[in-house]
C-alpha cells in the first residue's frame, strides 16, 4: 500500500478535452492520500464524456460542469468557491494540477506536503533542460524577468499550473480577477503587492510532445498575461503623473511669479524646492497606499525623504544641464524630461530600498 502523502489536501484538475489518461492519473492521486479529487469539464467537446464519466463514477472524485468554455481561471474559482461550500472539508489545502500529465503525482505529493504549513506554494519547474519547448523557455524567462523588475519578488517560474493554496487563502485567492490563463499571473502580483511569502518547491519539467496537448494560445494568452504584467505600473504611473502635474504647476507658478525677482539659479532652486515638498507627500501616500504597499512607518518615510532629497538635487542638476543643451526650449519643459528620468530610476529605489524593510516585516 502506498504511503499517504496528500493528507487532507483538496487536488483541483480544470480540464479541457482531456485524453483518457485523467482518470488513472485522478486515481493515482486517491491513492496517496487526496481528500478529494474535484475536475472542471470547462466546456469539453462529446469526445471527452466518456472520462468525465469515469471520473464522475470515481469514488473520491467530483466533476463539475461548464456548458461553455469559461476559461482556466474561472474554473479554478468555480472550485474554490464549491470547496468552500462543503463543509467536511473545512480545513483543508488545495493544490492546483493541469490535466495535460505535465504535473508527476509526485510533484503533486510535494507540493501537498508543502502547503500544509500554511503557505502559500509553487511547483517550480527547471526550464532550462533540451526537452523543454523554445517557447515555453523563452515565455517564461521574459515574465520571470518581467515580474522580478516590477514588482520585487523573484521567482524561478511564473507560470507555473502546480500551486498550494492554504485554507485560509482559498477565499482570498476566489476574488482575484481574471478568467482565462491570466488569472495565475493576477495571483502572484497580488501576493507580491500585498507581502504573502512564497514558498517554491522544484519539480520536474514534463512535456509531451512539444507540449502540444496545452490549450494555451500562444498570441492570445501571452499577450494577456503581458498586460497583466504591465499593468502593475498602472499605478505608479498614475501616481506619477499626478504628482508631476502638481509639481510642474507648482514650479511654473513659483518661478514664473513668486521668485521671479531672483537671479536665475536662485529662482530656480526655490521654485524646485517648493515644487518638489507640495508633490512629495502626495506621491509618497499614493506610492505606500496603492503601488508597494504597507502600512505608515517612520523608517519607509525617512527612506523616502532620503530619496527625494537626492531626487531634488538631481532635478535640479539636470535642468541646469539641459537648459545648457536645449536653450531654445521653455526651462519647464525641461524640468518634466529630466523628472520622466528620475521617475524611471525612482521605481526601483523604492521598491528595493525605500519599501523593502515593510515587506520583509510582513513576510517575516
Amino acid at each position: 500500500m502506498r504511503e499517504k502523502l496528500l493528507s487532507r489536501c483538496i487536488v483541483v484538475i480544470p480540464a479541457l478535452d482531456p485524453d483518457g489518461a485523467l482518470p488513472e492519473y485522478a486515481e493515482a492521486l486517491l491513492e496517496r492520500g487526496a481528500e478529494q479529487i474535484v475536475v472542471v469539464d470547462d466546456g469539453s467537446g462529446p469526445a471527452s464524456r466518456e472520462v468525465f464519466g469515469t471520473l464522475e463514477a470515481m469514488e473520491g472524485c467530483t466533476v463539475l460542469h461548464h456548458e461553455r468554455n469559461q476559461g482556466k481561471g474561472r474554473a479554478m474559482k468555480d472550485a474554490f468557491a464549491y470547496i468552500a461550500s462543503q463543509e467536511q472539508w473545512t480545513g483543508c489545502a488545495v493544490v492546483t494540477a493541469d490535466a495535460d500529465g505535465q504535473h508527476r503525482v509526485e510533484d503533486v505529493c510535494a507540493v501537498g506536503r508543502a502547503v500544509t504549513e500554511g503557505q502559500l506554494v509553487l511547483g517550480v519547474r527547471d526550464l532550462t533542460g533540451p526537452h523543454v519547448p523554445a517557447r515555453s523557455k523563452l515565455g517564461n524567462r521574459l515574465s520571470s524577468w518581467a515580474f522580478r523588475t516590477l514588482y520585487g519578488p523573484r521567482l524561478g517560474d511564473t507560470q507555473t499550473g502546480l500551486r498550494g493554496i492554504p485554507w485560509g487563502m482559498l477565499d482570498w485567492c476566489g476574488k482575484i480577477k481574471g478568467e482565462r490563463y491570466e488569472y495565475e499571473m493576477n495571483v502572484l502580483i497580488r501576493m507580491a503587492r500585498e507581502r504573502i511569502e512564497m514558498r517554491q518547491v522544484p519539480i520536474q519539467a514534463v512535456y509531451f510532445d512539444n507540449n502540444s496537448g496545452s490549450h494555451l494560445h500562444a498570441l492570445r494568452d501571452s499577450w494577456r498575461v503581458l498586460l497583466i504584467l504591465l499593468s502593475g505600473l498602472g499605478w505608479y504611473a498614475a501616481s506619477s503623473v499626478l504628482s508631476a502635474v502638481t509639481d510642474v504647476v507648482a514650479f511654473w507658478l513659483c518661478s514664473a511669479v513668486i521668485f521671479r525677482p531672483l537671479p536665475a539659479l536662485y529662482c530656480y532652486w526655490w521654485s524646485t524646492l517648493t515644487a518638489r515638498a507640495l508633490s512629495s507627500s502626495l506621491n509618497y501616500t499614493l506610492n505606500r497606499r496603492y503601488v508597494f504597499g504597507g502600512s505608515p512607518s517612520g523608517r519607509t518615510l525617512l527612506r523616502y525623504y532620503c530619496l527625494w532629497g537626492l531626487q531634488l538635487l538631481s532635478s535640479y542638476l539636470l535642468l541646469l544641464a539641459l537648459n545648457q543643451l536645449l536653450p531654445g526650449i521653455w526651462p519647464t519643459v525641461n524640468k518634466a524630461l529630466g523628472d520622466i528620468i528620475l521617475a524611471v530610476c525612482s521605481y526601483q529605489i523604492q521598491m528595493h530600498w525605500v519599501f523593502r524593510e515593510e515587506k520583509s516585516n510582513e513576510a517575516g
